[in-house]
């Protein structure tokens, strides 16, 4: 591996493509043999090459170039933009080029921490995914829950599959390992109760509503249960200050403002089990009634 070895002149030659000094870093993800999954995430180029920048305005940028035979898609994002992909764990293409591809140019050092986080997986990046997971995990089985309530059963079996793809990144987290993409092989391999409940509701034999059913079952009792410990970040940064905190105040925070649907749901539900308290105060911007405030 070439980390921050390869010259700006090479790396123009190996992408086909010209950029500055202004790159942080660049990440290099080839086809390799019959590898199905990387050829479905390369979208049949022969190389993706993920390259960082401070910032940019627009949050990614997508190149196309070609070099005698050699096709490759650039994907250009911003360290902020890369910061947040990590943190929500959907961006196949991204996250897979960070953690698999062939680090070409590395000069401050920056692709080389991010990895080394991500494989030491502690502390505040562990903390903030198993929020993150939770309140999404939680999400997903309200919908769910309410679709079902609904007679929308096909709805609520979406939900509840996606919910337990949640369920499955918090397995994986609590085990010490950064959730993948393709986070279901990993769960496998810890022999997770929740790949026996995800094998339940696609392969049963009972009716699509009876298999809901369960699984929404075992989701409410997972969800008890891991509430305190997945929520330790928002009950830190809760105790930060002596003052409650405003809904407005907590999605602006740098570590909330990704949950903007899931976030109120989690409060409600951390005040319903006394995990936090919520303080009433009259305020102006509260028109006839009493704004709300969370504290522990």
């Amino acid at each position: 591996m070439m980390e921050g070895s390869m010259e700006l002149s090479n790396l123009t030659l190996l992408s086909g493509e010209t950029f500055d000094e202004n790159v942080l870093g660049a990440v290099a993800l080839r086809q390799r043999g019959n590898d199905t999954f990387q050829s479905a995430l390369l979208h049949d180029f022969d190389m993706m090459v993920l390259m960082l920048h401070e910032e940019q305005e627009t949050e990614r940028i997508i190149t196309h170039t070609i070099a005698g035979d050699r096709r490759t898609q650039s994907v250009h994002v911003g360290l902020s933009a890369l910061e947040r992909a990590v943190m929500a764990g959907d961006n196949n293409e991204l996250l897979t080029s960070l953690m698999s591809g062939e680090v070409i140019w590395d000069p401050k050092g920056i692709l080389a921490e991010m990895r080394k986080e991500l494989i030491q997986f502690q502390g505040p990046l562990k903390e903030r995914v198993l929020f993150m997971e939770f309140s999404r995990f939680l999400h997903m089985y309200v919908k769910s829950k309410r679709y079902l309530e609904a007679g929308c059963t096909m709805d609520a079996y979406n939900c509840v599959l996606i919910a337990l793809y949640h369920w499955a990144r918090i397995e994986v987290s609590e085990a010490g390992y950064f959730p993948e993409p393709a986070v279901w092989g990993q769960v496998k391999n810890l022999n997770s109760p929740v790949h026996k409940l995800y094998e339940e509701l696609t392969v049963s034999t009972e009716t699509l509503e009876q298999r809901v059913e369960l699984i929404l079952l075992a989701c409410e009792f997972a969800l008890m249960s891991k509430m305190a410990d997945c929520c330790a970040m928002l009950l830190h940064i809760l105790s930060s200050r002596k003052e409650a905190w405003s809904i407005k105040e907590l999605l602006q925070h740098s570590g909330l403002s990704q949950l903007q649907a899931e976030l109120p749901l989690v409060l409600r539900k951390l005040v319903s089990r006394s995990l936090i308290r919520e303080i009433t105060s009259w305020a102006v911007e509260a028109g006839d009634g009493h704004a709300i405030r969370y504290t522990l």
